[in-house]
């Protein structure tokens, strides 16, 4: 058939492999269970209300929803049919022939299919049981790199920190590779890699809905990453891909994220017990909702009417983690008997401002402040309380900002308003301020330069790690004023700065980032404007499946909270109240 690739004729179609009927799945890394009745009673109500002769039209939607829910940017999410099928368009967009693919060995079937589709070549990555970094180094000068973690069928999986030097050492190439990170089982793993889609234009965050929200048969997925790239991947993706049925059950899914959570939850602490109870066996640590054991258990699993996946080449099966009943049978059938559960301490994640609360900054940033107007706009008349007052009003946070906003206001002579505005801001010079702010922050930041010198450590880390949480910084300062602030601490926290517009308070993006990468159940966020109070309250509006409380610190603290919050005079004088837990 000359009119078709000559390459088709060497590559079999994909035939679902003959299996045993009538046992229990534990070789296709499922959800344990369906949907809760309730959940799926209410997409029942949908379908039924669905007018089938029409084209789904709620791809925009769902879309938006999950980029406001993940704190992404504007254009920086691409919902579609599965994981793979995304993947596969990752491919299409960026694979020429020839071009190479790293991918981990042992890692996912579905891989070499997709590159050698797009005419590319597959180097395998061997990471054996582990995920050794070492030879991804050697992979980069691949097209693509291809990571999963936790890796499928190991369930091997790297820290960010760890993954880290990796990821800096792609992007410093002179041609950087595309780096792929596939998190199908992230929500099973101790942390996600969330915080690394803003900092790296190079790398996407491939993910599904099959495990997570135990959607398989509803083939959804998404991926995260720089908008530019999302938005040149999005012009290849074909109308109406997403059936309407898939996009109701995304929906309703999101509805009842608690009860998904707790679900993973589940199955991560019974995946624990289960490699607790087989000391006899080989059983790497997992991050997935699945167990790699050897020697091979799928003929005594069948035996006891489990499917486990067998992996060739190997003394070694891929086993997955099934209810509790079921994890049960598993370990009886391997002659043990289940480890008893544990009391589980509730997801806790203690996220800090900076400036007011882990520095006494305002001194060094009043003077820069102060230095950059006088040379910006010289004879202006401008005390503390103007600085402070900026600060109460709310969106202001930034102090490039708010020096735009003087230096404006001053040039129209109307800095007077600044005491009545009462919270509405200045929208009739909004544009103007926006305008300006690139050049007020040159200004501030060279006089920073000196000012910073006046700052000093409120709390030592030592402090925070008593009350045995995750921590995290949220901070207004950009980047490189950030890695100031880490040298007059003595130490870091992984932390969100003020780098895109996205991340700016009070936008609740950098804190739902921190939720999705910490797994958290329960967040405070500690602040002392009341941008961060209103960023907090966003964050709650749209994620009300988790828990949010604010705490408010310095001496506008009575201003910005609320029936609920906690308040105190300083970090120090908060942390008994910080100890309570839901």
């Amino acid at each position: 058939m000359s009119f078709l690739r000559p390459d088709l004729e060497a590559t079999p179609a994909y035939t679902r492999p003959e299996e045993p009927v009538g046992l229990v799945r534990l070789h296709m890394n499922e959800a344990a269970s369906d949907w809760p009745p309730v959940a799926k009673e209410a997409l029942l109500a949908r379908l039924r209300e669905l007018p089938f002769q029409q084209y789904p039209e709620r791809q925009a939607e769902l879309t938006e929803r999950l980029r406001l829910r993940l704190g992404a940017p504007e254009g920086g999410l691409l919902l579609g049919p599965s994981s793979g099928n995304l993947l596969d368009h990752v491919a299409l967009a960026g694979l020429r022939p020839g071009d190479t693919v790293a991918i981990p060995s042992p890692g996912f079937s579905l891989y070499p299919m997709l590159v050698r589709r797009h005419g590319g070549q597959v180097r395998p990555v061997e990471v054996g049981t582990g995920f050794p970094l070492a030879p991804w180094f050697k992979a980069l000068d691949c097209r693509q790199l291809w990571i999963t973690l936790p890796n499928n069928p190991t369930g091997a999986w790297l820290s960010p920190d760890e993954l880290e030097p990796l990821l800096l050492a792609a992007a410093a190439c002179p041609a950087p590779p595309l780096v792929v990170l596939d998190e199908a089982y992230a929500e099973f793993a101790p942390r996600t890699h969330r915080l690394a889609a803003d900092r790296y234009p190079n790398l996407l965050l491939l993910r599904t809905f099959s495990k997570a929200l135990a959607s398989a048969s509803w083939r959804l997925g998404y991926l995260l990453g720089n908008p530019d790239l999302i938005r040149k991947l999005a012009t290849l993706q074909l109308p109406y891909t997403i059936p309407a049925a898939s996009l109701e059950a995304l929906d309703v899914a999101l509805d009842f994220a608690a009860e998904f959570d707790e679900r993973i939850r589940s199955t991560a602490d019974l995946r624990d017990r289960l490699r607790a109870s087989l000391p006899a066996h080989e059983i790497p640590p997992s991050a997935a909702n699945f167990l790699h054991i050897s020697p091979n258990p799928a003929p005594a699993l069948q035996d006891a009417g489990l499917l486990a996946r067998a992996l060739p080449g190997t003394d070694a099966a891929r086993v997955g983690i099934g209810t509790e009943a079921v994890v049960q049978r598993t370990a009886q059938a391997l002659n043990a008997s289940l480890a008893p559960a544990t009391p589980r301490r509730c997801r806790t994640l203690l996220v800090l401002d900076v400036d007011g609360v882990l520095i006494e900054a305002e001194r060094s940033f009043m003077e820069a402040v102060s230095r950059a107007l006088a040379e910006l706009v010289p004879g202006l008349v401008w005390t503390d309380e103007h600085f402070r007052a900026f600060k109460r009003l709310g969106g202001f946070n930034n102090d490039f900002r708010l020096c735009a906003a003087a230096w404006v206001l001053a040039e129209h002579g109307v800095l007077e308003r600044l005491w009545t505005a009462n919270g509405l801001g200045f929208p009739e010079w909004e544009m103007e301020i926006q305008q300006r702010e690139s050049v007020a922050q040159i200004v501030v930041q060279k006089h920073y330069a000196a000012t910073s010198k006046l700052e000093r450590p409120l709390i030592e880390l030592a402090a925070l790690r008593s009350l045995e949480c995750d921590l995290a910084i949220l901070t207004g300062r950009p980047p490189e004023e950030l890695v100031m602030a880490f040298e007059v601490l003595g130490w870091r926290l992984p932390a969100i700065a003020d780098a895109a517009p996205h991340l700016r308070k009070p936008s609740p993006s950098g804190l739902l980032q921190l939720a999705d990468a910490f797994h958290a159940e329960f967040i405070t966020f500690v602040g002392d404007t009341r941008d961060d109070a209103a960023c907090l309250a966003s964050a709650r509006e749209i994620r009300p499946d988790l828990t949010w409380r604010f705490a408010a610190v310095g001496s506008d603290r009575d201003l910005i909270t609320t029936p609920g919050d906690l308040s105190a005079p300083t970090l120090y004088d908060l942390l008994p109240s910080l100890q309570e837990r839901p």
